[in-house]
C-alpha cells in the first residue's frame, strides 16, 4: 500500500505552538492515560514533525489500549 505524503504548502513549519500540546501529552501519559486515541494523535503529530512518513493503514490496524 502506497503511504500519504502530505503536500508541502510553501514551506510551512509548525508553530511551536502547534507543537507543544502534543509534547505535553506525550510526556505526560499517566495523565492521559484515559484517552488512548488523543496520546496516538500527539504521537503522529511530533512524528509528522520530525519529517517522518506515519503509516495509517498499520496505526489503524492497531489495538487501542485502555486506560485503566
Amino acid at each position: 500500500m502506497l503511504h500519504f505524503i502530505p503536500p508541502q504548502i510553501p514551506a510551512v513549519e509548525p508553530t511551536t505552538h502547534f507543537c507543544a500540546d502534543p509534547r505535553q501529552v506525550v510526556a505526560n501519559p499517566e495523565q492521559y492515560a484515559d484517552r488512548p486515541l488523543l496520546r496516538r494523535l500527539a504521537w503522529m503529530t511530533l512524528m509528522t514533525e520530525r519529517g517522518n512518513v506515519v503509516d495509517q493503514d498499520r496505526l489503524a490496524r492497531m489495538p487501542v489500549e485502555v486506560g485503566r
